[in-house]
């Protein structure tokens, strides 16, 4: 009898505990409503036939904010009015959505399967959607007429109540979409092991990595740390239900460790840096360095606040790229505390949430580039772009006052950092101030709110435009700064990439950003009439500013549309995905069995990235090196030993190569700035500023002028910061070459030999100063880099003539040389032709057919060029091979000599069909194709 009644209590309480599923609902509804707006996006612009490039970014705002809110307004607006038809939709928009997720994953199996599998995905993928769509439409409208008989809406809606229980909605709809979401992370038809979600596992060849004691090691340490976290959020359920303050105690020493653990265990002593993507902060802070003045002569396109502290760090060592990663690492390592922190705020089981918080951070450095990455590498993806965002985040879900001095510390912070700072932390600030308001219908607090938001963020530029009054006597010229968005923006040519629709790896971020979106929404409608309210705080101090957070970040990846690039959301994204999954697990252990499902679904995801992460991360040829690596296989294990060993690195001269970035310099480019650096510590060891003109890189970025100078503590005489980033923007151009520089004789000027490697700007100096004088060769000049003396016109002349010695067969064996690199890769290519599945082709890929890539061609394991990037994709007989920053001094002798290689049957400059044009390719077309400056070559190859 008793234990009959304890069984009876705990089928109630199983009753009661999935009460959350009523609140939840409205929620479901609106994801799956979202996922087919989002298929009816794609087909309108596919009809409309609306640029790629826009095409993309109109789904993913649409996907972000216009449907989620749409979708839940309506769904509760049926669910007040109607409610029998609000359920009846409710079942209607999960089941098609689980329909539509099934026939494209079934779609993306066909693809892999068939010959023309990449072809067959664009084509029945959106054949797919239409008819998903369709029978969505065709089956709400019979809905609504089912909706005029009062005794037909009752039948059909006890039907459904039967049929169709919430638990089994929920659960359909998470596992369906989980399941597409590996089937559709990557189509690559013919792929071995379908798609990276599971080749990751596998060698890429015999012999090679993964090995299978590395694959036990790293499933058992994914393991082992999964289990940690579970034991933690059992004992802090146990802790909260016995000792709630010893629970606090231990909570608070959890955050601590964690915090530390952050810093001190994710710290890359590799100090891997690109040249190219680091110039645009150290520039502009080298030419601070040399009496510039922020935003009135030095620009970048990141904004002042990456400038400043690449300043600071060049105030405390010396200017190298060593110096301005270890800066740069500081701030993304200050985002991991800060995003530890926001992750302690916004759950009650804290340790827990910690411990996979430093798991997520795990996973996030491992994923960069694929497993092939190193996110320190550039100053742009985390702390150097977002910190303050986050600092604003973190900000508002300390407590629940509306504005505080840790909020207008974030304002403040980011109104000095940049655009995408001030824009993203005014997002978080304002919406949630918005919302908050909303919901209470206080609208005159409000406008009171925003107000003091509005003041708070103009905060900053207003210390910004004082301070640069008071030193430079001039305002900031923020007109010149925002110039740099007419070229750095989502639908630009020059900085984006069209998106091929065969990666489709981020969609569970736009997911969590929907259903975060939909909820703070509806907590706006319900105005405190259901139990979700009971979290509406919870919600909107923590969900609203992740999802915000993760929508910021996630538009880099729609903007760029580069696979890897999506990793940046991670991060945000967790702030969203451990509370949820933490709370679902503790509904699982009181036992509620959709919450149960649910959670090991969690788990098994938390178990997959944990094992990549293992895996990759600490290989023996891990691009990070860490406090662990660097213990365990360069015997670094005391402060000492790891102090020496950074110091090293940080007094390294002209350590530019990185084998496993194709932006890095090569040899010839380092020789070139060796050249450059003898010269003028020969020639003008006692000035301060030198003329240097060395143009562009074996990359085609105009860049090798800055780096030359760097290393000698030097800067330009005129006021340029990043000759690559000066040409971007009209008003800095202008800028420079208005600026009246006074050339005395005597005065260095060294001048790449290869007048057409210099860029617009320094072409400009160079005619300027033989406008104003001559330029007289001195000895030592070297076959790239020649030295002269500059005499201005009406003094004294030198007793000897100035002259030139020029030096042939340099440029021309440089320019030809890549053509032996090209020709046998085409060559390798159609050899294994028949072993190459259709679609996007990598160097794993490659490798596994037996292709032999030429070395010159592989950088870490991506295929390269000698300009920069190339992509590869085959389609049935052909292969598209696509060359960025195609070299535009050797454009002439390059594009008729490899129109001429066996196999090559058409070339274009651009990526659209219209503008290919057939092999061999004469002088003369040569001549006008390259005067476009597209840097960029297409060669189709027949198999």
């Amino acid at each position: 009898m008793k234990a009959d009644v304890q069984e009876s209590y705990r089928e109630a309480a199983r009753h009661r505990s999935s009460g959350w599923l009523d609140d939840a609902a409205p929620l479901l509804s609106s994801a799956a409503l979202t996922l087919l707006g989002i298929l009816v996006a794609i087909v309108l612009a596919d009809r409309l036939e609306i640029e790629p490039r826009q095409r993309t970014m109109l789904v993913f705002f649409a996907g972000i904010l216009v449907l989620p809110v749409s979708t839940v307004t309506l769904q509760y607006w049926l669910d007040r009015r109607w409610p029998r038809a609000g359920r009846l939709f409710e079942a209607l928009n999960v089941w098609c959505a689980v329909a539509a997720l099934v026939s494209l994953a079934v779609v993306a199996v066909g693809a892999w399967a068939a010959n023309n599998g990449v072809d067959f995905w664009y084509k029945a993928g959106l054949q797919a959607a239409k008819i998903a769509v369709s029978a969505y439409a065709a089956l709400a409208v019979l809905l609504i007429a089912i909706c005029g008989s009062d005794k037909v809406l009752d039948r059909a809606s006890s039907i459904v109540v039967r049929a169709s229980p919430r638990a089994i909605q929920s659960v359909a709809l998470v596992f369906v979409f989980a399941a597409a979401t590996v089937v559709l992370f990557k189509i690559q038809p013919g792929y071995g092991h379908f798609n990276p979600i599971f080749g990751f596992l596998f060698r890429t060849m015999p012999g090679g990595f993964p090995d299978r004691s590395s694959l036990l090691l790293a499933a058992s340490t994914a393991a082992f740390l999964v289990a940690v976290g579970a034991c933690l959020l059992m004992l802090e359920r146990r802790l909260a239900a016995a000792h709630p303050a010893r629970l606090r105690s231990a909570q608070r020493v959890a955050l601590v460790c964690a915090l530390v653990a952050s810093t001190v265990l994710n710290f890359d002593f590799s100090l891997a840096g690109d040249p190219f993507h680091y110039m645009t902060v150290m520039g502009p802070a080298l030419h601070l360095l040399h009496g510039g003045t922020l935003m009135v002569d030095t620009f970048s396109q990141y904004g002042p606040g990456p400038v400043l502290v690449t300043y600071l760090a060049f105030q405390l060592g010396p200017p190298s790229f060593a110096v301005a990663n270890i800066a740069i690492q500081l701030c993304n390592l200050l985002f991991y505390a800060l995003f530890i922190t926001a992750l302690w705020q916004s759950t009650r089981t804290r340790m827990s949430a910690a411990w996979f918080g430093l798991v997520f951070i795990l996973f996030w450095l491992s994923a960069w580039g694929g497993g092939q990455g190193n996110v320190n590498t550039a100053p742009s993806v985390l702390g150097g772009r977002y910190l303050p965002v986050l600092f604003m985040a973190v900000g508002i879900g300390a407590r629940g006052a509306r504005h505080s001095a840790l909020i207008f510390l974030a304002a403040f912070l980011s109104g000095l950092w940049g655009i995408e700072a001030f824009v993203g932390a005014f997002a978080l600030y304002s919406g949630s101030l918005a919302l908050r308001n909303l919901r209470d219908r206080s609208y005159a607090r409000l406008a009171k709110d925003l107000a003091i938001a509005a003041a708070a963020m103009m905060s900053g530029p207003a210390a910004l435009s004082v301070g640069t009054l008071l030193a430079a006597g001039s305002w900031p010229a923020f007109d010149v700064y925002l110039g740099f968005l007419s070229s750095y923006n989502p639908i630009g040519q020059f900085w984006s990439v069209p998106f091929d629709a065969t990666f489709w790896g981020w969609i569970p971020i736009l997911g969590g950003v929907a259903i975060a979106v939909a909820g703070c929404w509806l907590l706006v409608l319900d105005n405190k009439r259901s139990a979700l309210q009971a979290t509406s705080d919870t919600w909107l101090r923590h969900a609203l500013p992740a999802a915000i957070l993760t929508a910021i970040t996630g538009s880099y990846f729609a903007a760029r549309s580069v696979d890897f690039t999506v990793a940046i959301a991670l991060l945000p994204f967790a702030l969203l995905f451990i509370p949820a999954a933490l709370w679902l697990a503790g509904r699982a252990l009181d036992g509620d069995r959709a919450a149960g499902l649910l959670t090991a679904l969690t788990t098994v995801a938390v178990l997959w990235a944990s094992i990549f992460s293992c895996l990759y991360m600490f290989r023996i040829d891990s691009p990070y090196s860490l406090l662990p690596g660097e213990c365990r296989y360069h015997d670094r294990c005391s402060p000492a030993a790891l102090y020496t060993a950074l110091r090293e690195k940080v007094d390294r001269e002209l350590a530019l190569r990185s084998t496993d970035n194709p932006w890095s310099l090569d040899d010839y480019d380092r020789a070139i700035v060796a050249d450059a650096k003898r010269l003028i510590e020969r020639y003008a060891a006692t000035s301060p500023q030198v003329t240097v003109l060395l143009g562009e890189g074996a990359n085609t970025w105009q860049m090798l002028s800055d780096i030359a100078l760097m290393y000698v503590s030097k800067w330009h005489t005129s006021p340029r910061s990043f000759t690559f980033s000066d040409e971007l923007v009209p008003a800095i151009y202008a800028r420079i070459l208005a600026t009246d520089v006074t050339f005395a004789t005597g005065d260095l000027v060294l001048r790449r030999r290869d007048e057409a490697s210099l860029g617009s700007l320094e072409k400009a100096i160079l005619e300027r100063l033989r406008a104003r004088g001559s330029l007289c060769e001195l000895r030592g000049s070297t076959p790239e880099v020649i030295a002269y003396r500059f005499e201005k016109t009406g003094d004294p002349q030198s007793p000897e003539a100035c002259h030139e010695h020029q030096i042939d067969g340099e440029a021309a064996e440089r320019s030809t040389a890549p053509l032996q690199d090209i020709g046998s890769f085409i060559d390798a290519l159609r050899t294994a032709g028949h072993a190459l599945p259709d679609g996007p082709l990598d160097y794993p890929t490659l490798e596994r057919a037996g292709v032999a890539v030429p070395p010159n061609l592989i950088a870490g394991r991506r295929l390269v060029s000698f300009s920069g990037p190339m992509s590869l994709q085959k389609r049935q007989s052909l292969l598209t091979i696509d060359l960025y920053w195609f070299p535009k001094t050797t454009c002439q002798q390059l594009l008729p000599a490899i129109s001429q290689l066996a196999g090559v049957a058409r070339m274009a400059i651009t990526a659209t069909s219209a503008d290919e044009q057939d092999a061999p390719i004469s002088q003369d077309r040569a001549k006008l194709l390259c005067a476009a400056e597209r840097r960029f070559l297409r060669i189709i190859a027949a198999l």
